[in-house]
């Protein structure tokens, strides 16, 4: 019988339901871990960015310019004297946006016309400074903007500019001023 009390012993513990110290040590250590990970990794992929609710918000890229090519013409434009003299101008139009560049190309023998229009009005040596281009650039440039609004009407042509002025040609660059 020495022997049956030894095993009635040993499951004695198991059949009472009781759990040993070490066992409740074991999951409270291991609840603590998980704790511990939920709390690095929400501070690590949540809480170190600042705000968790605050989205960042993504400033659109501003659109690239969009550029019309105005092909090389030659004027005739008298100097001071009375004299004639040959110019040979190019200009890229620089434009509000691709929309309006395509735009301009519906009309361009207007624009091209209107532009040579206005040169024929300078003399050689209004154009023979950087302060002389500079104007005649600025002319040019509300010229054609008239004429794109004359030509497209003026609805069409607020909806094509992004300015709040309405104008389509934003700039005027001389790729070539050679005078001869």
């Amino acid at each position: 019988m020495a022997h049956e009390a030894d095993a009635s012993e040993v499951a004695a513990p198991e059949a009472s339901g009781g759990r040993g110290l070490f066992f409740w040590i074991k999951i409270a250590a291991l609840g603590l871990v998980v704790l511990l990970a939920a709390g690095a990794g929400w501070y690590f992929f949540l809480g170190g960015r600042g705000n968790p609710g605050a989205e960042t918000k993504v400033e659109p890229e501003p659109s690239l310019p969009f550029f019309v090519e105005i092909k090389p013409f030659v004027v005739t434009m008298p100097n001071a004297e009375g004299q004639m003299h040959y110019v040979q101008l190019g200009i890229n139009l620089k434009m509000t946006g691709a929309a309006a560049g395509d735009a301009v190309a519906a009309v361009l023998p207007e624009v091209q016309d209107s532009i040579r229009q206005a040169v024929l009005g300078y003399k050689l040596e209004d154009i023979q400074t950087a302060d002389g281009v500079d104007k005649m650039r600025q002319l040019l440039v509300a010229r054609v903007n008239g004429v794109l609004e004359q030509a497209l009407g003026r609805e069409r042509v607020k909806r094509l500019s992004t300015r709040g002025d309405g104008a389509m040609v934003q700039n005027i660059y001389f790729t070539t001023l050679v005078i001869e």
